[in-house]
């Protein structure tokens, strides 16, 4: 037992790199949560940009009083235009400021890099609105880097949309809000994206396979590897000069960060993430963003990535796919953000390597633009060395899908997952991937007949359920069986929820939730994730859950509130007592 109160290890790092936090009001069994603070609750002064080692030169841009014959290197003589910053190359140190309160219509799309010690950096000054570029879907991206390293772009409000036509979809592009991309064969470094507002983005919608007879107006199946997914709010992508003659070497991205940002309304994703392969027409493959196993040293992924306190809704399009789209990738951290009406999946990684997904709230996921998922988390094909832990998913289709096709590993522990509509633990993985899945509770108070799924040759992975917490109201709510799927020392319990026959320390009874009808509040784009509201879900005084577990090593340290484990015997489900 434990009834300490402790930070999670995700925020106890935050405070020892100066982040802002949150602590949450509610308590159960005498623990705190602690919740990173959202975007929204950073307070923008002028200039925003932070002063580097090296001292650049400050410029200044005004679309509502500037000229850009004067030098603008002044709030009383600013430039005016993009075109005027597109046009310009900064130096190391260099800060663009534009005014708060003006709109700006185009491309913005400033030349040069920055330096480790210096970077370059895309603020505001003065007071009112965060300064807009508007894209209008006349640009392919708003703001656009290219071969460029050490860039950051901060307090900006970024948006693409073409106008609708009338015909659903009509309207859909290439299109995105910020892009960073590269096709140089050399590793680009260090892209800070903070504190930005990107939406409104009508970008198409491309699937990697599919059956084309489902092809719509903005819509398009079997569109291959390099052809999908790469539409959205903010998209990081390499490529190659000529598809017919790539370089011997892939252009990598590394040191990516987009933090405290809001992302609503952006077709395909949110965020995307991808490297090229090359297996478009007439295309020379050169394997670098696909992965054929675990040690492919073909693979070429973009490394040290970290998304965190984003607020990411895809509530008012009905393009908008993925929350978070995490491709190519080694080395990442997904932490503390809420995606909230996501079509397809909340956050998806594919082709990955050493990712960790953690402390996000994920609901309302439902199926959009032919997208056969609506899940929470889904590590997907080639995913290894995943770790899925102290999420709240509610509300969605599926909660937790293993989708891990070809090969993969992940570890889902101390989640709760709670009234998915479909299946809560969807496994859908081939016969090579493993999954350990334990200390989750899952909470089914809904009419899903299911709380473990998974059919055909997907049974045969190799998937072990040890210590979680499955409840369902609906009667005797199924829980998938099969030789390669391991049960052991879970809780069942609900309406005559059946046992599986392999769980000979299966427990029973009641687990005296706090307050499992809990309504709310939900994250949004002001308070970020109300993973307080998931306490609902902890055991009270005489709960069966109470030390009817089983010790596991290597098991991250803390429970879904960060309480230390173990004190005591351990505890079955999330949250300890």
């Amino acid at each position: 037992m434990s009834r300490s109160t402790w930070a999670p290890p995700s925020v106890r790092a935050a405070i020892r790199h100066g982040g802002s936090l949150l602590a949450a009001a509610a308590l159960t069994g005498g623990a705190a949560l602690a919740l990173a603070a959202p975007a929204s609750a950073v307070t923008a002064v002028a200039p925003t940009a932070v002063a580097h080692g090296t001292h650049g030169t400050t410029f200044y841009v005004n679309s509502c009083k500037g000229n850009d014959h004067q030098r603008g290197t002044s709030p009383k003589h600013p430039w005016k235009t993009l075109d005027k910053v597109s046009a310009t190359t900064f130096e190391p140190g260099d800060r663009i400021l534009f005014h708060r309160g003006c709109a700006w219509k185009g491309q913005l799309w400033p030349k040069g890099s920055g330096t480790a010690s210096a970077p370059i950096t895309i603020g505001s000054y003065g007071g009112g609105a965060k300064p807009a570029i508007e894209g209008g879907g006349a640009v392919a991206d708003t703001v656009k880097l290219h071969n460029q390293e050490y860039w950051d772009i901060q307090n900006l409000d970024v948006s693409n949309e073409a106008a609708a036509t009338g015909t659903p979809g009509e309207n859909l592009g290439d299109l995105r809000g910020i892009h960073i991309s590269g096709d140089n064969a050399q590793q680009l470094d260090h892209f800070v994206i903070d504190r930005v507002d990107v939406h409104d983005v009508t970008g198409e919608v491309n699937w990697i396979s599919g059956d084309t007879a489902g092809n719509a107006t903005g819509v398009h199946f079997r569109t291959g590897w390099d052809g999908s997914k790469k539409t959205g709010g903010i998209v990081f992508d390499t490529t190659v000069p000529d598809v017919t003659a790539p370089p011997s070497t892939a252009t990598t991205l590394n040191d990516i960060t987009v933090r405290n940002s809001t992302i609503t309304n952006t077709s395909f994703a949110g965020i995307v993430v991808k490297q090229y392969t090359g297996d478009g027409a007439n295309a020379v493959a050169t394997g670098w963003g696909t992965r054929k196993s675990a040690s492919d040293t073909g693979f070429t992924p973009h490394t040290n990535v970290t998304l965190r306190n984003n607020y990411i809704s895809q509530a008012d399009t009905a393009y908008g796919c993925n929350g978070i789209y995490l491709t190519d990738v080694r080395n990442a951290l997904v932490d503390h953000n809420v995606i909230a009406h996501a079509g397809t999946s909340g956050i998806e990684t594919y082709y990955s390597d050493q990712v960790t997904i953690q402390h996000n709230e994920v609901y309302g996921t439902k199926q959009k633009a032919g997208g056969a998922d609506f899940n929470a988390i889904d590590p997907d094909k080639g995913t290894t060395a995943v770790t899925v832990q102290y999420n709240y998913v509610h509300d969605n289709g599926d909660g937790i899908l293993f989708c891990q096709f070809a090969f993969g590993s992940v570890t889902a522990r101390y989640n709760i997952v709670a009234n998915s509509s479909r299946y809560p633990v969807y496994l859908h993985s081939d016969k090579a991937a493993t999954a350990d899945i334990y200390n989750n509770t899952v909470y089914n108070g809904n009419s899903s007949n299911y709380l473990v799924y998974g059919y055909g040759s997907s049974l045969a992975s190799t998937y072990t359920l040890r210590d979680n917490a499955f409840y369902s109201k609906v009667a005797a709510a199924s829980l998938t069986t099969s030789p390669t799927i391991t049960y052991d020392d879970n809780y069942y319990g609900g309406a005559a929820l059946p046992v599986p026959s392999g769980d000979t320390h299966a427990v029973s009874g009641d687990a005296m939730f706090a307050n499992p009808s809990v309504t709310g509040p939900y994250g949004d784009a002001t308070s970020g994730p109300q993973l307080a509201t998931a306490l609902g879900y902890a055991p009270t005084d005489g709960s069966v859950l109470i030390d009817s577990g089983a010790a596991i090593a290597d098991n991250g340290g803390a429970d879904y509130r960060g309480a230390d484990l173990y004190h005591g015997a351990p505890d079955v489900g999330a949250i300890e007592h």
